[in-house]
């Protein structure tokens, strides 16, 4: 779902540049505010482990593949606002490293995948545990919060499409609204998944009433977890994504235009490393290890801030 560079006209561009940096302002006060040594480690693992379960695309209908994008899991597990800087990390990381996503498009893949994504799983999830506030209703939440998470993204991104001029809004609506029907099931079962897990040994964090956040056990294995993620990046699915396939048939595919072409894992690949597997595991490892440490020092960097102010 990552939009490249070229896709968006100029004033798209710049407007979702303008609706991007005051929420991304307001995430850095609201988690200033609330920061434990447990929540700072906590969102740091958190964007190694979605970084490292975007790489893990899927196969879905015709040849399309899907990934995993991470925002409803994020805002169950750490509340909507610290999600918000937790996926943007991840956005950050792939388009300078990876050539994922475009740098000029940056703000709005921020828009789809680290605002909208993260709010609406995080109200579907909420009004999903107002009707079954059990281990059982909250992990079906979750399944339903992280698939309409999906599509609320798609449709936005489609929405952009449309206000750049790119495909009329109706078609491009309607292919992503379906392509990512089906790919957020997939998003809905590892979100599902990984939101059981936490119960069974963390109930608390996701209730949201751990007092001090202290998690370094969920820490350690959902590290764990991404470690094992970016190991199988290899079998990932190589096929055009949601958007990708949308872009193909509506005739916009050609308006991509990478900017940045200086990214040093293009493709998740490393340089000079033999073996297609091998490189993709090792650009994985790397990603999801500048992903964790920068997040863990931005992190600590509001965190100073707030101590001086």
């Amino acid at each position: 779902m990552h939009i490249p560079d070229g896709m968006l006209d100029t004033k798209t561009v710049a407007s979702t540049w303008a609706a991007a940096v005051p929420a991304l302002a307001w995430a850095v006060r609201d988690v200033r505010r609330r920061m434990t040594d447990g929540r700072l480690v906590l969102m740091s693992v958190m964007a190694a482990l979605v970084f490292a379960l975007q790489m893990l695309n899927f196969p879905v209908a015709g040849g399309t593949s899907g990934h995993f994008a991470g925002g409803a899991l994020a805002a169950i597990l750490l509340g909507p606002w610290p999600a918000v800087l937790v996926v943007t990390a991840v956005l950050f990381v792939q388009a300078f490293f990876f050539a994922d996503g475009g740098v000029t498009a940056l703000a709005a893949n921020v828009l789809d995948m680290a605002i909208v994504a993260p709010f609406v799983g995080w109200w579907v999830y909420s009004l999903a545990v107002r009707v079954s506030d059990t281990r059982g209703g909250r992990t079906a939440g979750a399944f339903i919060a992280a698939w309409t998470a999906c599509v609320a993204a798609s449709l936005s991104a489609a929405m952009l499409v449309w206000a750049s001029g790119a495909a009329p809004l109706l078609p491009v609506l309607g292919a992503m609204g379906f392509w990512h029907a089906i790919i957020g099931i997939g998003e809905g079962f590892v979100t599902a998944g990984l939101v059981a897990y936490v119960l069974a040994v963390r109930p608390d964090l996701v209730r949201g009433d751990a007092r001090t956040m202290s998690a370094r056990g969920l820490a350690g294995s959902l590290g764990a977890t991404a470690l094992a993620a970016a190991a199988l990046s290899f079998l990932a699915y190589r096929r055009p994504d949601g958007l990708e396939r949308v872009a193909a048939e509506l005739s916009f595919l050609q308006r991509a235009e990478p900017l940045w072409t200086e990214s040093p894992l293009a493709g998740y690949t490393i340089p000079g490393i033999t073996g297609d597997a091998l490189a993709g595991i090792l650009a994985g490892l790397v990603g999801l290890t500048v992903t964790g440490l920068l997040t863990y020092t931005a992190l600590q960097a509001f965190r100073r801030r707030r101590a001086v102010s």
